[in-house]
Order: C-alpha cells, then sequence, then structure tokens
C-alpha cells in the first residue's frame, strides 16, 4: 500500500469511527438543558475567550439580529455575560462565565468516560500503537498550523 492509499483508509475508518461514536455523543448532548443553537454560541464565545454579536453571527452563519435572542436566554442561564466596550460605547463582548465553561466542560469529560470504557476493549499492543498514531497525528497537526497561520 502506498501513502495515497493508507491515508484514504484512514479517512474511511475516522468516518466510520464518528457513525460509531455519535450516539455517544448524543447521549451525553441529550442531559443537556440547552438547546443547539445556544451551545454552538457558547462553545464559539468559549473558544475565543471573548467575542462581540457580530462577530459571533458571522461564526453561526447568522444575522446579528438572530444571536440577541440566543444571548439573551445564555445571560438569563447565567453562561454568558455581556460586558461592553470601553472603546466603543456600540460594541458589546461576550463572556462565558465560569458556569458556561463548566457546562462544557462537564459534558466532554461524559464524552471522556465513554471513550475510556470503549478503550478497555482494546489490548495493550493496540493502545501502543493507537497512542504512537494519535501522536503522530497532533504533531502533524501543529506543523500543518503552522503553516497556514
Amino acid at each position: 500500500m502506498d501513502k495515497k492509499e493508507i491515508i484514504n483508509e484512514i479517512v474511511e475508518s475516522q468516518r466510520k469511527m464518528s457513525q460509531i461514536i455519535i450516539p455517544y455523543a448524543i447521549e451525553s448532548w441529550r442531559e443537556l438543558d440547552v438547546p443547539l443553537a445556544q451551545l454552538k454560541s457558547l462553545l464559539i464565545i468559549t473558544c475565543k475567550g471573548e467575542t462581540n454579536f457580530s462577530t459571533l453571527a458571522q461564526d453561526l452563519r447568522v444575522t446579528p439580529g438572530d444571536v440577541t435572542g440566543i444571548i439573551e436566554r445564555l445571560v438569563e442561564q447565567g453562561l454568558v455575560t455581556r460586558k461592553p466596550s470601553p472603546e466603543d460605547r456600540r460594541k458589546v463582548w461576550l463572556q462565558a462565565t465560569d458556569k458556561g465553561r463548566d457546562l462544557l466542560a462537564n459534558l466532554m469529560e461524559s464524552q471522556t468516560r465513554h471513550m475510556v470504557q470503549i478503550l478497555e476493549y482494546m489490548s495493550l499492543e493496540e493502545l501502543k500503537c493507537l497512542l504512537r498514531g494519535l501522536s503522530g497525528f497532533i504533531q502533524a497537526v501543529g506543523e500543518h498550523q503552522k503553516e497556514f497561520n
């Protein structure tokens, strides 16, 4: 097998793995009392550290007006705060609260527990190979990011 064929096999395996893992993710998401649009918004805000309505709307591919209701509900739940910009009173910064970050952390922890349970079914040798492959993949992602950033 050449490199291109192996890459194609890996991509196909990753597709299969995603299909297999989805039910576990859905189970974790189902436990949340946050609709998907709010969860996506919270995730974007958390990843960016802070953002504003316009940028969040662009990231979600919706209008700033659509974001207003989503943010209002996130603020009511104590998951996000609004902070006026000191430089421009028209601009409002959005930040995740500790409660919002905890919600996302708990979601990830639930998925991690499922992953640990699944990995228990693999042999020590398979786990070592997987670790080596994932370590190489993480390094390749870092190199790719350097090239495109």
